[in-house]
């Protein structure tokens, strides 16, 4: 990040990555949950199917896109606004560097980059996505508290508050195209699981730590 808290060419690339490698992993997603019809017409997911490639990919990165802007923004005006309520209740004082948030946060969320592996090896999804979900969360957790030098307490509620309005958007996009019953991110259903994983590793921590 430089000094005047502008994005370095190098984070933006890295987003770009991530959010590209989110279109693809949340659109082979949606397609393995979507129930198989022998007439896709009938089906909203069927006729979104039937669409032009070019129309699908539109669809999912403007669903991918929003959702992670809702993640980042979320966490940006809990971190850097005068208005955040965590600054009122003496939580977190007021972060001047917003970009060096969104910064932490996509650097830590690099780990979504490791399904890639499954190109080459099988694993076993359901499990996968667990594992990935707990490793992003738990991610964002530690850049937050070293960057902002806080707590695990007000750094799990940014991450907390972080997933549930990128899961708000997701579902909201969802429900508003008739597919509200699908799975929209591939973290999406252990994001709570990894949560809670996470608040409890950070409490033995913090109960380690306390020993020493």
């Amino acid at each position: 990040m430089r000094a005047d808290d502008q994005f370095d060419r190098s984070i933006i690339r890295l987003g770009i990555l991530l959010l590209l490698f989110d279109v693809y992993l949340t659109w082979a997603r949606i397609e393995k949950a979507a129930p198989t019809s022998s007439a896709p017409e009938a089906s909203n997911f069927g006729r979104l199917a039937q669409q032009p490639i070019g129309i699908q990919y539109i669809f999912f990165l403007v669903l991918c896109a929003l959702s992670t802007l809702a993640f980042h923004l979320s966490i940006r005006f809990l971190t850097s606004s005068r208005l955040s309520p965590l600054h009122f209740l003496g939580l977190l004082p007021t972060y001047s560097r917003p970009n060096s948030v969104s910064t932490a946060l996509l650097v830590s969320s690099s780990t979504k980059l490791f399904p890639i592996l499954m190109v080459i090896w099988e694993y076993d999804v359901p499990a996968a996505a667990r594992s990935l979900g707990w490793a992003v969360v738990a991610n964002n957790i530690e850049a937050l508290k070293i960057l902002l030098d806080c707590g695990y307490v007000p750094a799990a509620i940014l991450a907390a508050v972080g997933a549930v309005s990128r899961w708000l958007v997701a579902r909201g996009i969802l429900w508003a195209v008739g597919l509200e019953g699908l799975d929209s991110g591939w973290e999406t259903p252990s994001d709570g699981k990894a949560f809670w994983s996470a608040i409890g590793m950070a409490r033995e921590w913090g109960g380690r730590l306390g020993g020493l």
